[in-house]
């Protein structure tokens, strides 16, 4: 699988730019539902989306995030709240920009 990975960040440059980045709507949320967790120069870092397929009225059963440079992929966990799906693909992300090439 080919990705357009920017070079590999420092552990200190990673945390910093996810220190500042912010949960927001995105363009598509009226139809998606989906946020961005993006940077200040507005890179979208991860994406979360809910997860459906629970008990509820609505079938929503949480939610989950994926990589935006990696796509979707079937990421079965799921957390109650989006700030904690945001907090964990924040997680996620600076694992992998700062990963070995």
């Amino acid at each position: 699988m080919t990705t357009n990975r920017p070079k590999r960040l420092t552990e200190a440059k990673a945390r910093a730019i996810a220190d500042t980045a912010q949960l927001t709507k995105s363009a598509s949320w009226s139809t998606t539902s989906e946020w961005n967790v993006t940077a200040d120069d507005g890179t979208v870092l991860v994406v979360v989306t809910p997860s459906y397929g629970g008990a509820s009225r609505s079938g929503r059963n949480g939610w989950t995030y994926y990589l935006p440079a990696l796509g979707p992929s079937g990421n079965r966990d799921r957390w109650p709240t989006r700030q904690q799906a945001a907090t964990q693909g924040l997680m996620a992300w600076i694992r992998w920009a700062t990963a070995a090439r």
